[in-house]
């Protein structure tokens, strides 16, 4: 752009939601969002696509731009998103003086928007939000897409997540909202809804509060999620039907699917904290100053109410932890070193040592030799800040024996915030650790020969003409194919079959140069990858005389098939097992993996045809 400077716009965003994650340090100008977002029906993704996006523009002030708009509800939807400019046929069809394919794009006005200061009571979340930036207006399938991801949010922030919402009237949470509600309250430090009807424990750990039908948070929907590094606001009440939005109720609607709200969404953090407050002082105050939780010590039984004294809970709670399947430990943070002052039966069970031998000395006496230093070094510091451990480790029993311990280490803190104590849960996963090693290993791996299997062998291949490319060397594909290995399997049976197979792999892998690789491509075909050899001039050479990188491919397919001449023993019986091969230089041949051995099998299948 002559004397303005550079501008960015991004295009199709939502596309690929993977993408958001590099939106802010691109600081677009413009951001076009993809064309499904408008047409498609709503989802979590979608919420979650506009909610970043929202977040991006308000932080930096980039446009949000629209296509695809064809219809009314095309244009509702885009106007909800916050697009503020859009493109499609709804605002004209292609000009034929602009070239094939190029659209007029038109400047929409922004969504309805509401003065809150003229129809809205002061401090309530909506006004609080609109007062800064408009009202847009949008459906109930949006809007509820769009709190469920905020809640999804919430669900992967820390223990000190605060949400706080309004759900207008208790008949409006419905048994969905009442189990993800209930999931809130497990996972973080405060969760509360207030709402018509609402009553005390809308869901397990949750705080409800009622208000009085005429509250002025009768007719919003509100959620604000808190944490000390995520906040969010969202705030909605009806949009007006005949033009006054303060005597539209959420129960003056008939039918929910034409309902039309007004809604404010905020990644600002003073403006959530302004937003919450509100709603933090309805909250109803909580006994001794706690919160329910699902973990609460009350129980039904025969209809009767049943409650774990507070003086027995230490007691049982203590049975319950020596009696854990996992291994638990307790290592004090206030002494040198964090000693151990507890462990239970399964952690004796798991490791073998007795009591005596553990209480006082740090969990590091786990560790031995082949113990990655470099998982350990990341604990200890996380441990120290106070964080929460996940690491799977090579620890060692008693008796010497090595064992894989995933380990979940967590503080534990005072009244005041002092960390007094860690605990740690361990689990023996060492059979867990040996079939993800196995199918790891076989998925490069042929599981008779121990050989790279084709998919390794492709890899690898690939790889050394990436190198080749580089530094103007030569990569050789030799491909075998053992001779009458049919006779073989139908004479002694496959078991012997499989015996050759391997047998043939072990001569062969005798053989090859040092740098090399041979593999098993499949039945009993072999192939073998020469890499670094000396350039080649692009043909044959001249008179039949051979290139270096010729002789060298020359003499690893003498030397292969020379170790097949000894004769394979079975049963004291002697088979004789031969091979024919062919080999292909890159890039004189050809120029890809597939194709190099293609042309190796051709030529080894010439080979073959000699030797009949």
């Amino acid at each position: 752009m002559a004397g303005g400077g550079w501008r960015v716009a991004l295009d199709d965003v939502g596309a690929e939601p993977a993408g958001l994650a590099l939106v802010s340090f691109l600081r677009p100008d413009v951001i076009k969002l993809d064309l499904a977002l408008v047409r498609d029906r709503t989802s979590l993704q979608a919420a979650g696509v506009v909610n970043a996006v929202r977040a991006e523009a308000e932080r930096s002030g980039a446009v949000v731009l629209a296509e695809g708009i064809e219809t009314e509800q095309h244009l509702e939807r885009a106007l909800a998103m916050g697009a503020r400019l859009g493109q499609g046929w709804m605002f004209g069809r292609p000009d034929a003086l602009l070239p094939a394919g190029m659209r007029p794009l038109r400047l929409r006005p922004a969504a309805p928007t509401v003065e809150a200061a003229a129809t809205e009571p002061a401090r309530t979340p909506f006004a609080v939000l609109a007062a800064a930036s408009g009202a847009r207006r949008t459906s109930v399938p949006l809007l509820a897409s769009m709190t469920r991801q905020l809640e999804r949010q919430a669900l992967l922030l820390d223990e000190q997540t605060v949400v706080l919402a309004n759900c207008q009237h208790a008949n409006l949470m419905n048994a969905r909202t009442r189990r993800r509600y209930e999931t809130l309250g497990s996972v973080t430090a405060l969760t509360a809804v207030t709402g018509v009807g609402m009553p005390d424990e809308p869901a397990p750990g949750v705080v409800g509060t009622a208000l009085d039908s005429d509250d002025p948070l009768a007719d919003q929907w509100v959620v604000t999620v808190v944490s000390p590094h995520f906040a969010a606001a969202l705030a909605a009440r009806e949009a007006p039907a005949d033009g006054r939005s303060d005597e539209v109720g959420v129960r003056g609607r008939a039918d929910p699917a034409a309902r039309r709200l007004d809604y404010v969404l905020t990644y600002d953090r003073q403006r959530v904290f302004d937003a919450a407050g509100p709603l933090l002082e309805k909250v109803r105050p909580m006994t001794n100053g706690t919160v329910p939780s699902p973990a609460a010590a009350d129980h039904r039984a025969d209809g009767a109410l049943l409650r774990v004294a507070h003086d027995d809970l230490p007691d049982l709670m203590l049975r319950a932890v020596a009696v854990a399947s996992n291994g638990i430990v307790i290592a004090d943070a206030r002494l040198p070193d964090l000693p151990l002052v507890y462990v239970n039966a399964a952690f004796l069970r798991i490791t073998g040592y007795a009591e005596a031998e553990v209480l006082g000395r740090n969990c590091r006496f786990l560790q031995g030799s082949d113990t990655d230093t470099s998982q350990v070094h990341p604990i200890r510091r996380r441990i120290l800040a106070g964080r929460d451990v996940h690491a799977v480790l090579l620890n060692y029993r008693r008796d010497g024996s090595a064992f894989w311990n995933e380990v979940r280490i967590s503080a534990v803190r005072s009244a005041d915030g002092e960390i007094t104590h860690y605990i740690g849960n361990q689990l023996d996963v060492t059979a867990r650790v040996d079939r993800e090693r196995r199918t790891a290993y076989l998925a490069h791996h042929d599981g008779l020969t121990a050989l790279p299997n084709r998919a390794h062998l492709l890899e690898h291949l690939a790889l050394e003409l990436r190198r080749a490319r580089r530094n103007g060397m030569s990569v050789a594909a030799v491909l075998l194919d053992l001779n009458g290995f049919k006779a073989v399997n139908d004479r002694f049976g496959h078991a012997v079959g499989d015996s050759a197979l391997v047998w043939a792999a072990t001569r062969l892998r005798s053989a090859i140069r040092a740098g090399d690789l041979l593999g098993r491509l499949g039945g009993d075909e072999f192939l073998v990858v020469l890499a670094g050899l000396p350039a080649t001039d692009g043909a044959w050479p001249a008179g039949g005389e051979s290139s270096t990188a010729d002789e060298t491919v020359r003499r690893v397919q003498e030397h292969l098939h020379s170790a097949l001449a000894d004769p394979f023993e079975q049963d004291g019986s002697a088979l004789r097992i031969s091979a024919s091969s062919g080999a292909a230089l890159f890039p004189r041949d050809a120029d890809d993996p597939a194709a190099l051995i293609a042309r190796a099998d051709a030529a080894m299948y010439r080979a073959k045809l000699r030797t009949r």
